[in-house]
């Protein structure tokens, strides 16, 4: 099993094609040399280099004396409209595309396989594990209750055919233009199979309980009971079953109606299939997720729509199920025909082919202004200086690639802002200088550290690869939204090095590669991470995980969204700047849904944890990839501490129940046997920090200048932010603004501050919902109480 995400600072550097070398502990990279920090490179023969801009990529792999540049995965699992698309990536079905038989894919109630013999499909049931009392884990794996396979003819493996937002539709094709076809989606307790064949057998994995007989008077619908659930075959008129012992139902369709769907029912009641039968013919053709962000209200509408081919009869409306992050973002929930468990908690089923969910878009601002405190201030200053000064060792700390170095760009944005913040010119025009030189030196394609666009499976990549980031296509989102957040703040303050002919174009390739809003572009995905109808992103890129696919650091896509907003703002494309809004708003509802589980509907009592730390397709975990330790699997969901870190303090209860827990959790953790050296302070910098979006007075009080700090942060950051947070209290999320870039933070004592950007050439007049208004300066962040 492969494993996406990665150990982080606890794992060696993972640098792709990185080895040691006999000359003098020199570092080979492909065909290039580092050698005392310097990144030598030539240009083999047969790769081009396109330039864009001041900066250029190149559109093959490097092959050289030393050796060769990884490539991603070959997604040769693929035909008709699939294959004229770029490869869908990061998806809950994506292994469909990389291996036969497919890993299992999570629709949500369902779960399915697809092997060259056919698809599995079953209901899973929910398991609880805690192996070492460390771990704990709630599971719905995959079980397949039967396989639908075709007869008469010998398949190929299943291929990716045809894709929509929330829609997978896999081909088995045979000699002589024989094949089937079936489209499983999220929410649909129904898979739709058209197929160019006659028979097709329903093998099913134990004997099975008949509760609707086609033979007793229903020739349409035959449904059985196996194991714990129920399921119901709706066949075309004139179609005949044909059982064969209690583990086998054979279906002849008649001529010219190659078509019939599968559902898991909610209860094993002849009423409930029969009940169903009115939504079997409505096969989806097309499901499309379409937002809007409205700055009047601060809010983000998204639709989810559902176009249907009615196959028999005039019924079109088909079943979706609303899942509890939906659901609670809908005005007028309808009352829902049935529901189903899952690792999300209920999926409640409705009849409609679209509903309408609505979000606050909380604001936040690129940087916090000056402190007002002369003590606070100094504080403050006499660690920015050490920090300036050792600003180097930020991009020395575990690797090479876009991962590490993305860490050592964020911390160094953040560096610049606290400088800017305090009026100390010289630091920030250093931090800016280090950030602009680290960024060119990977987008001029004249050093080791390189992109190269990959035309097969569609993506920007950046070399040396780390945690997988090439050769499995993982956390794009993640690594790249350091780079993007790093980038926008340079551009809000130089914006001819964020034009297009100078370092934007390269930006833009980054941008492309997460955030391509398109949806028929060869080169790259349409947003490749983001599971539009899950509402969060996903982090393996070929999901070949027996639990599907996986998200861990939830807080680091939310970083990549963040840095979307503001690229946009910094160089005036509302379009993506709205996108940025849609993604940044959509995933931290589903953060407060399932990995905080602020609506108390997923996580169950028997967990005994306040947070998931990692969602995968069939569950939810307290774990890490690389440690067992609390504080880092805390942690984890925090990183990186940024202005649009603010979130995290949307409950500040909840918060302080999670660190008045901690401490239980550590010792438990060491009582198991779990001390391996880790340091007693390890990530208290980002802990006081989140920490204090519930208690500032506490942050700090947690907060050492002389502890562990964690390889993104700087000490000068994290003062500034507990002292910051001190000063003018946690966020207010009560009050909402007329413009993308804005907070509000609320004192004990009532008092408000409020902020606003403007990332624009001209003044803006910024209206807050309790009625302030704020009067900005073009290029300024503004402040008033």
């Amino acid at each position: 099993m492969r494993e996406s995400t990665r150990a982080r600072n606890f794992r060696p550097i993972a640098a792709g094609r990185a080895a040691r070398s006999p000359l003098g502990g020199a570092l080979l990279l492909g065909g290039s040399l580092l050698l005392g920090g310097s990144l030598l490179f030539a240009h083999p023969a047969h790769a081009a280099r396109v330039s864009l801009g001041l900066g250029a990529y190149e559109d093959a792999p490097h092959s050289g004396f030393f050796g060769s540049d990884p490539v991603p995965p070959d997604p040769k699992y693929r035909t008709g409209p699939a294959a004229e698309r770029a490869a869908p990536t990061n998806q809950w079905y994506s292994s469909l595309m990389f291996v036969d038989p497919s890993f299992p894919i999570y629709a949500q109630p369902m779960t399915y396989r697809a092997t060259t013999q056919g698809l599995e499909l079953g209901l899973p049931d929910r398991q609880f594990d805690s192996p070492d009392g460390k771990r704990r884990e709630v599971r719905y794996p995959h079980r397949a209750a039967m396989i639908v396979e075709p007869v008469g003819f010998a398949a190929r493996p299943p291929r990716l055919s045809d894709f929509s937002d929330w829609l997978a539709e896999i081909r088995w094709d045979g000699p002589n233009g024989a094949n089937l076809s079936a489209r499983v989606l999220h929410g649909d307790p129904f898979s739709y199979y058209q197929c160019a064949c006659t028979e097709i057998r329903f093998a099913f994995a134990q004997s099975a309980t008949r509760l609707v007989d086609p033979a007793s008077g229903d020739p349409g619908i035959a449904a059985v009971e196996i194991g714990s659930h129920a399921y119901a075959i709706y066949a075309p008129t004139g179609a005949n079953f044909q059982w064969s012992g209690d583990q086998s139902l054979l279906l002849h369709l008649p001529k010219g109606k190659g078509y019939f769907s599968v559902a898991g029912l909610p209860d094993a009641r002849s009423g409930t299939a029969r009940q169903l039968a009115k939504y079997a013919y409505a096969f989806p053709v097309d499901t499309r997720a379409e937002y809007a962000y409205d700055p009047a209200s601060s809010t983000v509408s998204t639709v989810f729509r559902t176009t249907t081919q009615a196959m028999q009869g005039e019924e079109h409306t088909p079943l979706m199920g609303i899942y509890p992050h939906q659901w609670n973002a809908m005005a007028s929930a309808p009352q829902p025909l049935f529901q189903y468990d899952s690792p999300r908690g209920p999926i409640r089923v409705i009849a409609a082919d679209q509903f309408t969910t609505k979000l606050t878009y909380h604001g936040f601002v690129p940087y916090w202004p000056g402190l007002e405190s002369d003590k606070d201030r100094k504080a403050v200053d006499r660690l920015l200086v050490g920090d300036a000064a050792r600003s180097g060792q930020l991009f020395e700390t575990h690797g090479y690639g876009t991962y590490w170095v993305g860490k050592g760009l964020g911390a160094a944005a953040q560096l610049m802002n606290v400088a800017a913040a305090e009026g100390e010119g010289s630091i920030q025009r250093k931090m800016q200088a280090t950030i602009e030189h680290r960024l060119q030196s990977w987008f001029d394609d004249r050093h080791a550290t390189h992109f190269m666009q990959d035309a097969r499976i569609g993506s920007f990549i950046g070399l040396p690869e780390e945690f997988g980031s090439v050769t499995h296509m993982n956390d794009h989102h993640f690594h790249y939204g350091y780079w993007l957040m790093a980038s926008a703040n340079v551009a809000l303050r130089d914006p001819a090095w964020a034009a297009p002919d100078h370092w934007g174009g390269m930006v833009g390739r980054l941008v492309d590669d997460i955030a391509t809003a398109r949806r028929d572009r060869k080169d790259f995905p349409h947003l490749r991470n983001f599971d539009a109808y899950a509402g969060h992103s996903w982090a393996s890129g070929d999901q070949e995980i027996f639990d599907g696919n996986n998200q861990e650091s939830s807080s680091e896509a939310v970083n990549a969204w963040a840095g979307l907003i503001l690229w946009g703002e910094a160089t005036g494309n509302r379009a993506l700047r709205d996108l940025g809004i849609y993604l940044y708003t959509t995933e931290i509802h589903s953060i407060h849904t399932y990995w905080f589980d602020l609506h108390h509907t997923v996580l169950a009592a028997d967990y005994g944890k306040p947070f998931a730390s990692m969602v995968f397709g069939d569950k939810y975990a307290y774990n890490t990839w690389w440690t067992e330790e609390p504080r880092q699997i805390l942690g984890i969901n925090a990183i990186p501490i940024t202005p649009a870190s603010t979130y995290l303090g949307r409950d500040p209860a909840y918060v302080r129940s999670l660190f008045a827990e901690l401490p239980a959790d550590v010792a438990n953790y060491e009582k198991h046997g779990g001390s391996d050296g880790t340091p007693k302070d390890i990530w208290q910098d980002v802990l006081a920090s989140f920490r204090a979006l519930g208690d500032p007075a506490s942050g700090l009080a947690h907060w050492s200048d002389q502890g562990n700090v964690e390889a993104g942060e700087t000490r000068s950051h994290t003062l500034f932010w507990l002292l910051s947070l001190a000063e003018m209290g946690p966020p207010d999320f009560t009050v909402t603004a007329d413009t993308p870039l804005y907070a509000v933070f609320r004192r004990a004592d009532g008092t408000r501050t409020y902020l606003a950007y403007d990332a624009g050439g001209t003044p803006i007049r910024v209206k807050f919902s309790d009625g302030k208004v704020l009067d900005v300066s073009p290029g300024s962040l503004a402040r008033s109480h």
